[in-house]
């Protein structure tokens, strides 16, 4: 259970107009391949072109009842929250309340402290950037905390590990980075990031049916889709859990539509002035296969030469893609299960713009 908090990006980012996206019935498909060859017990997508949305679904949302998908059904979005927390910061940068290149020290001063771990060398950009050298504050032996836990809980969790690596040397998908991005904006604005989040990005955008749980809130919001994981050919129902452990590295619960709403205003230059959005997808490098990352955004180009920006998300029981390319209709993709074979997320990807 704890691995799953790990899971970053899968696919993100594009840099042109999408020219005649594919049919619908090949994003239809893909759910219903996942349902049928993948042991998915549920896939849910949505696409957004700036005007309309079209919801696409296959399978169930609960085993149990065999209740089926509606409209606004919220999920755990994992690491897409990082985008939530990216576009807050980058608003702060716009009004001159943080700088990028500004060591953490200035906004926390003597918080962050351990083996090999220099805050006056790590920038708040680097922080974004997943290359800032913090340790990982869960890793795969790790028990998930079953009681509500606080970032400043999570840090101090992180920072009895030494660092990864020096400041900008590399990069390394780390979920402490959004945890004391998080830190930051409380010291900053003086109010819970939570709430600077919700204010900033969520009501503006009438992202209704999006939120953080609250620290001892385990469950979900009606209509909500159950999560499930598959051990060694048992299923089981993980939808409550402790959303607090993911901090605001992956505790936000949104729905496919708020997702694809968000993505398209963020690319589109609603969210954060054009300065700042430019900083956002000033990416490096992040693995071999083609992925980068910027400020909270990912990028990767997909078979056919389109440029998706965006980010996926993995906690226990959901596996989410939210993607657009500039210009183009914004996808997400939840699944309730881990497949047990292929990737229907970047098949879905792939479906939807290349085909």
């Amino acid at each position: 259970m704890a691995a799953a908090l790990l899971v970053g990006l899968t696919a993100a980012p594009f840099e042109v107009p999408v020219a005649g996206a594919a049919p619908v019935s090949s994003l239809d498909q893909v759910l219903s391949d996942a349902v049928a060859a993948d042991g998915v017990p549920g896939a849910i997508a949505v696409v957004y072109d700036g005007h309309t949305l079209s919801r696409h679904w296959a399978g169930v949302s609960d085993v149990a009842t065999g209740a089926e998908f509606t409209p606004n059904t919220h999920v755990r979005a994992g690491s897409v929250s990082k985008v939530f927390v990216a576009a807050m910061i980058l608003q702060l940068v716009a009004e001159g309340r943080i700088d990028l290149d500004a060591p953490i020290e200035v906004y926390l001063p003597g918080r962050v402290r351990g083996e090999g771990i220099d805050p006056e060398a790590i920038t708040v950009r680097q922080v974004l950037r997943h290359q800032s050298g913090l340790p990982e504050y869960f890793d795969s032996v790790t028990d998930v905390p079953t009681e509500p836990v606080t970032g400043e809980q999570l840090l101090d969790m992180a920072l009895t590990r030494p660092a990864g690596f020096a400041p900008g040397e590399k990069t390394v998908y780390t979920n402490t980075n959004y945890v004391v991005a998080g830190l930051i904006a409380e010291a900053v604005t003086g109010t819970p990031v939570a709430d600077e989040v919700t204010r900033r990005v969520i009501v503006p955008l009438g992202l209704r049916d999006t939120y953080w749980p609250a620290p001892d809130d385990t469950g979900l919001r009606k209509p909500f889709a159950h999560g499930y994981e598959n051990k060694h050919g048992v299923r089981t129902d993980v939808t409550d859990f402790n959303a607090s452990a993911a901090g605001m590295s992956g505790s936000l619960v949104s729905t496919g539509e708020d997702m694809a709403v968000f993505v398209s205003a963020l690319l589109a230059g609603r969210v954060v002035p054009p300065a700042q959005l430019a900083d956002m997808m000033d990416t490096v490098e992040l693995d071999s296969q083609g992925q980068r990352y910027g400020l909270g955004l990912g990028s990767i180009d997909l078979s056919c030469g389109v440029r998706v920006w965006g980010h996926s998300g993995g906690i226990p029981g959901f596996h989410t893609l939210m993607i657009a390319p500039q210009g183009g209709p914004a996808l997400t993709v939840t699944v309730t299960q881990d497949p047990e074979t292929g990737d229907p997320l970047e098949q879905a990807a792939e479906a939807f713009y290349c085909t």
